[in-house]
């Protein structure tokens, strides 16, 4: 088998139409997947520029064709596992459309996410997937209007004028609530994260809409907000359990906090499912391999990053398309043997 020489910096297009026997515009008519090229002639050029070692120079390319084939995905940070589903389905589709997805973490805070939109713009990537801290910070909105790419908006909702993809949190913190409220629970605790984000903001209106559609009074001493990590989530369990009247369930809404609950239970001598019921805002291995299993609210994180992708995809392409889409992920809630009637 004949093998082939590095490329070497002489070799230009006009070299390989010289040994393909084609003319210099057939060479960039394929290295540009112009449809007018028949197989016949793509397969002679792609002969020749292998035979030559030569190889396309994407930089150069990407300037002259006014796009990068880069698509950014900026999110809080790195350290919620279930995440990476959707950034796997994501790439997957972007990948197949011939883009690179590059990944950003904001550490939740409106200046590291304006920081980024102006790098993503001077990186000219072509579309950028992100989750915002505040959607209602005057400083990143005004960010987003001055970026020259679509961008797409994760599990957020109060922009309308770009295209979001989000989970219906506001009916899984309902459904969660009223499975509780039905076992007889009157004192559930709730958990949950950064209210300025539509997560934690619908799951709260949820919590408060199943107890109100009961008729119960809410004791507002049983919610703490703004629970973003696993140690916030074991302060807060701790404090709860420790009211002179502590409850007898606890909603853990906020996302992949689960461990630092159970942790801060062990530790006071609590046992799930025995005098405290307790269901996960978002469900995991953990909830699922737990003794015993924790009920737990699940959507379709895989399908969120494929929606996402395709509608950016559709964006970027500059399909006739209304402005500011929503698309919302069904949830459900996995009964599993956590929860169970209040007792007495």
């Amino acid at each position: 088998m004949q093998s082939h020489a590095p490329q070497s910096p002489t070799v230009k297009v006009k070299d390989v139409a010289r040994e393909a026997g084609v003319a210099v515009g057939t060479v960039s008519r394929v290295l540009n997947d112009h449809p007018a090229v028949t197989r016949e002639l793509r397969e002679r050029v792609e002969r020749a520029m292998a035979h030559l070692g030569y190889e396309v120079d994407v930089t150069a390319q990407s300037m002259r064709a006014g796009r990068s084939r880069l698509v950014a995905c900026a999110i809080r940070d790195f350290d919620i596992p279930r995440f990476a589903l959707f950034i796997k389905e994501a790439e997957a589709v972007l990948r197949e459309a011939g883009y690179t997805l590059l990944l950003a973490s904001t550490t939740n805070r409106p200046d590291v996410e304006i920081a980024l939109l102006r790098a993503f713009r001077r990186r000219r990537v072509d579309g950028v997937m992100m989750t915002l801290s505040d959607e209602q910070h005057r400083d990143v909105r005004a960010a987003l209007s001055d970026a020259p790419m679509p961008v797409l908006l994760i599990d957020r909702d109060r922009i309308d004028a770009l295209d979001r993809v989000t989970a219906d949190h506001r009916a899984c913190a309902r459904l969660a609530t009223s499975h509780l409220l039905g076992l007889g629970h009157r004192r559930i605790a709730m958990l949950v994260g950064d209210l300025k984000a539509f997560p934690s903001r619908g799951r709260l209106e949820g919590f408060r809409a199943a107890y109100a559609a009961a008729d119960i009074a809410l004791d507002p001493r049983l919610l703490r907000d703004d629970v973003l990590s696993s140690e916030d989530a074991y302060r807060a369990t701790a404090s709860l359990m420790s009211l002179a009247e502590p409850p007898t369930a606890l909603f853990v809404a906020a996302m992949d906090t689960l461990g630092g609950c159970l942790r801060a239970l062990r530790t006071m001598g609590l046992v799930v499912g025995d005098g405290i019921s307790v269901v996960a805002g978002s469900d995991s291995e953990l909830a699922e391999l737990h003794t015993p299993p924790i009920t737990a609210i699940a959507w379709d994180l895989a399908a969120m990053g494929r929606h996402a992708a395709t509608m950016l995809l559709e964006r970027m392409r500059g399909d006739e398309i209304e402005h500011g889409r929503g698309l919302a992920v069904p949830t459900e809630l996995i009964i599993r043997g956590s929860s169970r009637p209040v007792a007495g």
